[in-house]
């Protein structure tokens, strides 16, 4: 019997024994590493840049550096014109600014370019799409402004032909009033001739024959 006890004793022993080992395991691991921000990396270059810097440089006041820029691009969509260089001539063309600039071309080029989307990396049509919308926008206010402008030209040349024929209309209305002075005065002027020889004649008006038988010699009776 107390072989028994001595037997379960130690074996509930070694039970807690092992309970503790194991706690004492959990105890003393170490504890894992809080993980660390990994840094934000910058996109890689996805071959847009050689068209923004053909843009910029474009777009630059100095006009040798513009020359430049323009002549490289030029040249190379003349040698081969490939996707890449077709697009960065587009863009010098549509880039305002510069003397070379002929955005009607331009935008035909980039129409073509977007017309088969399967040869342009995803940021080049990103691109293309962005240089068409700004081409077309910018034409459609050039052609407004010149609209207005011929609007105020012919609004001007009709305001000038009015004011011309209200001039010609005055010019008119005074030449008739001179011409009516003018035959006023010579009716003043007939009129007093005739009234001075009216007054200078020795006879009256109107009298001269008035009584026949006095101005007659008396028959004389045979």
């Amino acid at each position: 019997m107390q072989s028994q006890r001595s037997r379960s004793f130690s074996a509930r022993a070694g039970v807690l024994v092992a309970f503790v080992m194991l706690g004492g395991c959990e105890l003393f691991r170490p504890t894992p590493a809080t993980p660390t921000a990994t840094p934000v990396q910058a996109p890689a270059d996805d071959g847009i840049t050689k068209y923004l810097d053909t843009i910029n440089g474009l777009a630059s006041m100095d006009p040798a550096r513009q020359a430049d820029v323009y002549y490289e691009v030029e040249r190379e969509y003349t040698r081969a014109p490939t996707t890449t260089s077709t697009l960065q001539y587009a863009a010098a063309l549509v880039t305002p600014g510069h003397p070379a600039a002929k955005p009607q071309e331009g935008k035909r080029l980039l129409e073509a370019l977007l017309a088969t989307p399967e040869r342009l990396m995803p940021s080049e049509r990103s691109l293309c799409a962005v240089l068409l919308h700004e081409t077309n926008a910018r034409l459609t206010l050039e052609a407004e402004n010149r609209r207005l402008l011929a609007t105020l030209d012919d609004r001007g040349r009709s305001q000038a032909n009015s004011d011309k024929r209200a001039q010609t209309q005055a010019e008119e209305i005074a030449r008739l009033r001179r011409a009516l002075t003018e035959a006023q005065q010579k009716l003043d002027a007939v009129k007093e001739i005739e009234r001075t020889f009216i007054e200078r004649s020795p006879t009256p008006p109107g009298s001269r024959d008035a009584n026949p038988s006095e101005t007659q010699s008396p028959s004389t009776s045979r």
